[in-house]
Order: structure tokens, then C-alpha cells, then sequence
């Protein structure tokens, strides 16, 4: 699967260069009432990153919450929540402009947890801070609704950290 996509400060990359890592990927806002999930998003990316955890994080202005270009919402991610993993280009997640990469996980993304049991399978992205954890193949996709707690998906992405490949 060939989907491209930026890094804020305009790398380009290849969903296929994350083979090999476990990928948890979201939409965000940084002026949405759950921007504190970044602290708690930073936190797990510290403790799984050296064993194979990768953090992507797609601003997004669906909603209507994320007026900054991606730049200035790594900046603003970077001081408020001292976070380090990268933020990419700011994208759309839901409608006709819908980046390839969530259409991919919208398509293939099976809905876990206590708030994402409601998601089917290409349903449009309620809110801000989706979160969809990949394997390490990129053939298994969790679903994870906005109101999930990051700390509520350690069991997962240790399930796919302990997977082989």
C-alpha cells in the first residue's frame, strides 16, 4: 500500500516506511476541550517508543477546532505539552477530501473499547482525537473513539508490540 503523506515542516513519507513499528494515529484540534489527551499521548510514546511504537499525529480542522497551519500546531503541541513525536500535515478525516490514509483506517478499523464499540467499519470520525492503533504489518487496525483515555490503550499496543512479524 503506497500512501503518502508530510511531516509539518513538509518531509514527505510512505505509510510504508512504518512497517515493522506499531502505529498509533489520531486527528487533533488544539482547540478542542480534549487537547490534554497530547500530554497523555506523549507519555505512552515514552515508554513504547524504543520498543517499536511510532505516534502520528494529523491536525485537523474538521471540526473546526484547528485554525493553525501543522507547523504552528507542533509548535503549539511542542511548548503546552512538551511533546515530541511528529505531527504531519494538517488533513481533512472525514468527506470527499478525506486524506487516503483514513480512508484506509476508517476502512479497516475495527471498533474497540468502552466509547468506540459504536463505530462500524467506514464510518466517518466523530471528533477530534480518533485514535486508531496499526500493527506492525499494517493488517490489523483498532478503533478508538475521541473519549478514550490514551493510558486505556497500553493493552493493545503492547498486544501488537508482542506480535511477530
Amino acid at each position: 500500500m503506497s500512501i503518502t503523506f508530510y511531516t509539518a515542516d513538509q518531509q514527505l513519507k510512505n505509510f510504508n516506511d512504518f512497517k515493522g513499528k506499531v502505529c498509533l494515529i489520531f486527528n487533533s484540534a488544539t482547540g478542542c476541550g480534549l487537547a490534554p489527551q497530547f500530554a497523555s499521548i506523549q507519555t505512552l510514546y515514552e515508554r513504547y517508543h524504543d520498543q517499536g511504537l511510532e505516534v502520528l499525529d494529523f491536525p485537523s480542522n474538521t471540526f473546526k477546532q484547528s485554525l493553525e497551519s501543522a507547523q504552528e500546531a507542533a509548535s503549539i503541541c511542542q511548548l503546552k505539552y512538551n511533546t515530541t513525536f511528529t505531527t504531519y500535515e494538517k488533513i481533512e478525516v472525514n468527506g470527499p477530501q478525506t486524506h487516503p490514509l483514513f480512508v484506509f483506517l476508517k476502512n479497516n478499523g475495527k471498533a474497540t473499547g468502552l466509547y468506540g464499540m459504536k463505530a462500524k467499519l467506514n464510518q466517518d470520525i466523530e471528533w477530534n482525537f480518533t485514535k486508531f492503533l496499526v500493527n506492525k504489518s499494517q493488517t490489523k487496525v483498532f478503533r478508538f473513539g475521541p473519549q478514550t483515555s490514551p493510558q486505556d490503550l497500553t493493552s493493545a499496543i503492547e498486544l501488537f508490540l508482542n506480535e511477530k512479524v
